[in-house]
């Protein structure tokens, strides 16, 4: 007791030491406290430059804004979206523009005032992994795609860059109490918006029009597009309200953060999200054991809100047990994450075991981030072709740590799984020592979120517009145990600076021209004839590093040769002159065909562009010469080497043999069509006809009524049973 008292003594002179020492003013001045620029609301005492001030807010508006991000107004009177991925681009847009507004104005005021830099060990283990990632760019496959990542999904090298740059800083900046809560806040109050939004979408209201859905009505995607990634963001702000709820001492904000918590939950259970549910179960979890060690109770007042909250999940969940649906009932859906004999779980497996196949042909440098799409064709079984259809294509293989290791190596997984798994140990005292201090779990909610979402990356995908989350999370549980090094402004810092602003001016910049470039590609999909040629060059010129634009190109002078050739059949009938037709049609054929070239040339991998560029071969056999269909067998055997599992491209090869002479092989190939879809309705037209046109009349009927049991009601299916039908059955 005695050594206590004279520690507080101590303590206490030392203060009043201080005290004196700033009243004490130089010798012939007045003593005069400094002034302190004024401070935003939620913004720490220290940030007072304008620089820094717009790097923190930049920070703060790319966390409450890419959530809530889209590109469909159509409910504000609009007549279509305004680019073609309505989702994913404009998020990806918002973060790497909001990040380089943040980068450039936190540099420009280090480099011309200086100021302290905060570092982690694991800085470097960032670095190393871009360093690798870099490389297995460089020896991709396809570099563009490794590089900006594939439409969609955009995590190629860039997004990893643009990742390492938040996490970077925020370790900067959320180093208070005030600000972690800041960024809570941002991302609390966007969550209401997107979680509000999904949750009039499971009640049947919306009033945005999307077109037709690939997945089941009333299924929550809000402003993500697809429920699994709903699902996977609403693990971040679920945790993040609960911890604001337990952390707030004034009454009503309090209230505030229960009702937003009770939002986030009802639309986390309405997304259907399978991996979704494990990991929110588990981050809340976690939230609860982070609460209970830094002193976190329960008042009186939150039992109300919380047994609310409950029962409105548990009867929106009771509700969904009387659906027959198999992903809209709640129990069905989730005794489904251990059936993997059948349904989606089967699939998924399927998908995992290709993946394995992948890694295991480049287990080191990888085939470059965001190519699995590329390789997935060559070594997918037929099994996956007859559970998932023979349309399907498996761009990501539904497992982060398998994509990681097919895309950049097992030493890239490694490496990145690394410096998640070093941020967790080296922050774990941080949040998981006991306090008295209720504020700290804020700061848990966001270690507790992170740990949910990489559990349910095990099961689902990772794109920017949420993985972005994932490395702010690390940035604020990783700031405590950072070190500040003071640095000091260069002599060349102010011209330095201004290089790094023009740079980072410029990739905003880039940003802008890609979304210009895709909504030249959307006006290209709402537009017919020349219009829209001209808009799907034009998405080309933009950015000529996306091969989905160059295709564009190809399929709309296709569409030429078709409107002309119709054109030319109608003055034709009329009695009009047609020889201008033939100019034309030539014309637009061979850009057709010159653009599927380039195409081909720029991405040789990607499948697709092979069955297009057949189809365009077989038109022209068609309408201008039969030698094209000789072309069209060429293309179609090169696109059967890259998929050797495809039914319709290997129909479009048996209608060219038919066509040619070469009934036996033609025969050959759509009877194997068939037995990788048994339901293929295109394929057993054909086959019926050139069975019959070999005298097998009872083999044709027997394929078609094949197909009509397994899959009724396909056109033109039954009008051929019924006149083979009725052929047989006339007397001879």
């Amino acid at each position: 007791m005695a050594k206590s008292s004279k520690s507080r003594r101590a303590a206490a002179r030392r203060a009043a030491r201080r005290q004196a020492s700033q009243k004490r003013a130089p010798s012939g001045q007045a003593a005069k406290a400094p002034a302190r620029p004024a401070v935003a609301a939620g913004e720490p005492a220290e940030v007072v430059s304008v620089a820094r001030r717009i790097a923190w807010w930049a920070l703060l508006a790319m966390v409450f804004l890419t959530p809530v991000a889209m590109c469909n107004l159509t409910f504000l009177g609009f007549r279509q979206p305004f680019t073609y991925d309505q989702y994913d681009l404009i998020k990806v847009f918002l973060i790497r523009g909001l990040g380089l507004v943040a980068l450039g104005a936190w540099a420009w005021d280090l480099l011309r005032r200086g100021g302290k830099l905060r570092r982690t060990p694991i800085d470097w283990l960032i670095v190393a992994f871009l360093g690798w990632a870099a490389l297995t760019t460089a020896t991709s496959i396809h570099w563009p795609s490794a590089l900006f990542g594939t439409s969609g999904r955009y995590e190629g090298l860039l997004s990893f860059v643009n990742y390492a740059v938040i996490y970077f800083l925020v370790l900067q900046f959320a180093d208070q109490p005030a600000r972690v809560r800041a960024l809570a806040r941002s991302l609390f109050f966007s969550s209401l918006i997107v979680a509000g939004y999904g949750v009039l979408q499971f009640a049947g209201w919306d009033p945005i029009a999307w077109g037709e859905a690939p997945f089941e009505a009333n299924r929550a995607f809000s402003t993500y597009g697809n429920p699994d990634y709903l699902g996977a963001f609403l693990i971040f702000p679920v945790a993040v309200a609960l911890a604001l709820a337990l952390a707030e001492r004034r009454l009503v904000w309090r209230l505030v953060y229960w009702a937003g918590f009770a939002v986030d939950g009802v639309a986390l259970i309405a997304a259907f999200a399978r991996g979704a549910w494990i990991g929110g179960a588990l981050s809340l979890t976690l939230v609860g054991v982070i609460a209970w060690r830094h002193g976190a109770r329960m008042r009186r007042v939150d039992w109300v809100p919380a047994a609310l909250s409950a029962a409105l999940g548990a009867g929106i969940i009771w509700r969904s047990l009387s659906s027959p649906s198999e992903v809209m009932n709640f129990g069905k859906r989730l005794a489904s994450i251990f059936q993997f004999g059948s349904g989606s779980g089967k699939t998924r497996t399927e998908i995992w075991q290709t993946a394995l196949t992948v890694i295991e042909k480049r287990p080191v440098l990888g085939w470059g981030a965001e190519t699995f799409r590329l390789v997935f064709p060559r070594y997918k079984p037929i099994e996956y072709v007859r559970d998932a259809g023979p349309d399907l294509v498996a761009d990501n293989a539904h497992d982060y740590p398998l994509h990681l290791a097919a895309g950049v190596g097992i030493p890239g997984m490694l490496m990145l799984y690394g410096v998640f798994v070093w941020a967790a140990v080296r922050s774990f005292a941080t949040v998981f020592r006991r306090s008295d201090d209720p504020s700290r779990l804020v700061l848990g909610a966001f270690w507790a979120a992170a740990a949910g979402y990489l559990v349910q990356l095990f099961f689902g995908l990772s794109v920017p517009g949420i993985a972005f989350l994932l490395w702010v999370a690390l940035g604020v549980v990783l700031t405590p145990t950072a070190r500040a090094v003071e640095v000091k402004a260069p002599r060349w810092g102010t011209a330095a600076a201004a290089i790094v602003l023009v740079l980072c001016a410029l990739g905003v910049g880039y940003q802008g021209l890609l979304v210009a470039a895709d909504n030249a590609y959307m006006v290209a999909h709402h537009s017919s004839g020349p219009a829209r040629t001209e808009a799907a060059r034009r998405a080309a010129r933009l950015n000529p590093l996306n091969g989905a634009y160059r295709a564009e190109v190809g399929l709309a002078y296709t569409d030429e040769v078709r409107d002309y050739y119709a054109a030319a059949n109608e003055a034709q009938q009329a009695g009009r002159d047609t020889s201008g037709y033939a100019n034309a049609i030539r014309g637009s054929f061979t850009s057709a065909e010159a653009a599927f070239e380039d195409t081909r040339a720029f991405i040789p991998d990607e499948f697709d562009y092979y069955i297009w560029y057949a189809d365009l071969d077989m038109l022209g056999g068609e309408v201008m010469d039969e030698r094209y269909y000789d072309e069209a067998i060429r293309v179609a055997r090169e696109g059967i080497e890259l998929e050797p599992h495809d039914p319709p491209i290997r129909a479009l090869l048996a209608r060219a043999l038919l066509i040619t002479g070469g009934m036996d092989e033609g025969i050959e190939e759509l009877e194997y069509c068939l037995q990788l879809n048994p339901t293929y309705a295109d394929a057993a037209l054909l086959l019926a006809q050139a069975y019959e046109r070999t005298g097998r009349r009872d083999e044709a009927l027997a394929v078609l009524k094949t197909v009509e049991t397994l899959a009724p009601g396909q056109p033109g299916v039954a009008e051929e049973i019924q006149r083979l039908e009725s052929e047989l059955t006339q007397p001879k």
